[in-house]
């Protein structure tokens, strides 16, 4: 996890720089051969993440067998590819879409179903951490939650979700999301560490 200085960043902001859209036949680029990208774009079951530029922006496409299934992505040609976005989480039918802006900003996230391409979270969800092996995701609908919030346990095999309360030792600090991390996880129960000013603490939640 990215632990540098943090900069609350305004939904809107995020908005404003990424633009993402779907699209079963995409017009903008040539499919001959993809640009090199500075992230993994091979995902499981064959699907793979195509990088294109064109005059004026620079896209994300899922494809596989040849076949162009959306448009993930768009951004104004020469920002950095981790706006744009790469693989934060690799599940078996699912896939993490990351954006992130760098400077201790919460790291945006899509939840994308490989086959159609479409994002099945709420716009400005943010990254805490994952479990590819259990497929497990954990993340926060609000990028700068407050005591009143929730963190989200997914599990992306059942599609189960458990709202958990955040550690209320937490709050008071910058950067909240960015100092959580899955400690310890099985089929009863869940545990993070989290960074305080006091040291690293863990919590303990029943699944």
């Amino acid at each position: 996890m990215d632990v540098s200085g943090y900069t609350m960043r305004p939904p809107y902001i995020f908005i404003a720089t990424l633009f993402i859209g779907f699209s079963l036949n995409a017009q903008t680029a040539s499919f001959d051969n993809a640009e090199p990208y500075d992230y993994d774009t091979t995902l499981k079951g064959g699907y793979t993440l195509f990088f294109k530029v064109d005059d004026k922006l620079q896209y994300l496409y899922l494809r596989k067998n040849g076949r162009t299934i959306a448009e993930l992505a768009s951004t104004s040609k020469g920002m950095p590819y981790k706006n744009l976005g790469y693989v934060g989480a690799d599940f078996t039918d699912y896939f993490v879409l990351t954006h992130s802006f760098g400077s201790g900003n919460p790291h945006y996230i899509e939840l994308i179903k490989k086959s159609t391409g479409k994002n099945i979270l709420k716009p400005g969800a943010a990254w805490i951490d994952k479990n590819e092996q259990k497929q497990i995701l954990l993340y926060s609908d609000n990028d700068s939650p407050s005591p009143k919030d929730k963190m989200t346990l997914y599990n992306i095999k059942t599609g189960q979700k458990k709202l958990l309360s955040f550690p209320s030792d937490i709050f008071g600090e910058a950067e909240i999301l960015n100092r959580i991390e899955i400690y310890l996880l099985t089929d009863k129960q869940l545990v993070i560490k989290y960074n305080t000013k006091n040291g690293s603490l863990t919590r303990q939640y029943s699944r």
